[in-house]
């Protein structure tokens, strides 16, 4: 459970600040390039994703070359929607099928201020 106020970001989500920033590989004219440029640590949008890899059952990968991110949207009761910013492609891009055994990155977003 996330702390009160804030959320794990939906699919939709991690597509719309995506495509702010010139859209994921396969949906972008540069092929996830744009985004990824602006989303790492030092890109113009203060995001700064840093290159955590992940914890699979037989140990620790992709450390310093991958930087994965979970979304709240389940594909089925085993696997969630990823997204993964390759360093070596400089691309961004999003997939349907990250088994949810797997230790990646989360960003959470803070809920919006509602009027009373």
């Amino acid at each position: 459970m996330l702390g009160e106020g804030w959320h794990l970001p939906t699919n939709e989500e991690w597509q719309q600040m995506a495509k702010h920033y010139g859209g994921v590989r396969g949906d972008s004219d540069n092929g996830g390039k744009a985004a990824f440029h602006a989303l790492i640590k030092g890109g113009n949008s203060g995001f700064d994703v840093l290159f955590g890899g992940a914890r699979f059952p037989d140990g620790y990968s992709s450390r310093e070359a991958h930087g994965f991110f979970w979304s709240a949207t389940e594909t089925d009761t085993a696997t969630a929607w990823f997204y993964n910013f390759g360093k070596n492609g400089k691309i961004m891009n999003g997939h349907e099928d990250g088994e949810k055994g797997t230790a990646i990155s989360v960003r959470c977003i803070r809920d919006t201020l509602k009027e009373q």
